[in-house]
């Protein structure tokens, strides 16, 4: 069954953001997600509230299921995010994935204090910060020596709500990410346009994956931006282009942000016609 997910228009007002929240659940959307980023630049209000505060808000106020997109898992310590992430399961009663990612904005990191570190340091943190929660999510007591984080009988208590613990789906780009997340993690989303040439590379992308999923029960999600230039039609054939190469999990962006109540309003009736349709 295919789940189409919106994502907040996070450099809106507030009260605006959680507007469109409550009306995604409204027209039948499954989930939501958030970006985790501090810096607005040329766009919107400036806005943008932290990421895992407002989910944990739109949860605690909707039915819908959240996640961010991407976690940057450079801007937390694994534990603490670990920690972040079982007390909003707990209170949503198992509505939260951990979608992640290594960070690429160079400018917003050092701009806010945090280390610029090289692509080839950033995979190795993020790798063995994933490897890290999970085993915090799913053992009783653990201990860690790692290249980056090291910790010594640790006890996560209380554990997730999500039994063994809640999905963990990458929105890594290059090889290497998507390669970790094919052998390790439970999906990935793919950054597509609506385009047929996303279409295809999307294709690529999923049959190079496919090798080293080796039958693993995985999900294949994509994440689009619907433009004031693109039509409900293109949309719609793009979408389905998606879903019958076997992508399970569809989120929309829609631009701008400030016209986001309206625009879900345009894509409300296709997402219901391709629900039937792939249910």
């Amino acid at each position: 069954m295919v789940e189409f997910w919106y994502q907040l228009p996070v450099t809106a007002e507030f009260d605006y953001i959680m507007e469109c929240a409550l009306k995604a659940e409204e027209l039948g959307f499954d989930g939501v997600t958030h970006e985790d980023h501090f810096w607005v630049l040329g766009i919107g209000s400036g806005c943008r509230p932290e990421c895992w505060t407002f989910l944990t808000a739109v949860a605690m106020k909707t039915n819908l299921k959240v996640a961010p997109l991407v976690a940057c898992i450079p801007y937390r310590y694994p534990v603490l995010l670990a920690k972040i992430i079982t007390t909003l399961d707990r209170l949503s009663k198992g509505r939260v994935t951990l979608i992640y990612g290594a960070g690429w904005w160079k400018e917003e990191s050092q701009f806010f204090g945090y280390k610029w570190e090289p692509g080839k340091v950033r995979f190795e943190r993020t790798v063995e910060a994933i490897r890290l929660i999970e085993k915090l999510w799913t053992e009783d007591e653990v201990t860690f020596e790692g290249k980056y984080y090291t910790v010594r009988n640790c006890r996560l208590v209380p554990r997730p709500y999500q039994k063994p613990r809640p999905p963990i789906i990458s929105g890594g780009i290059r090889f290497k990410m998507r390669k970790f997340a094919a052998q390790h993690d439970d999906g990935w989303i793919f950054y597509g346009e609506v385009s047929g040439d996303s279409v295809k590379k999307f294709a690529e992308r999923k049959k190079m994956m496919d090798r080293y999923i080796k039958g693993r029960e995985f999900k294949y999600g994509v994440f689009m931006h619907f433009r004031k230039r693109h039509t409900i039609e293109e949309l719609r054939r793009v979408t389905e282009g998606f879903i019958n190469l076997g992508a399970e999990i569809i989120i929309l962006r829609l631009d701008p942000h400030d016209e986001n109540l309206e625009r879900l309003d345009e894509v409300a009736e296709m997402i219901n016609d391709l629900r039937g349709k792939h249910h």
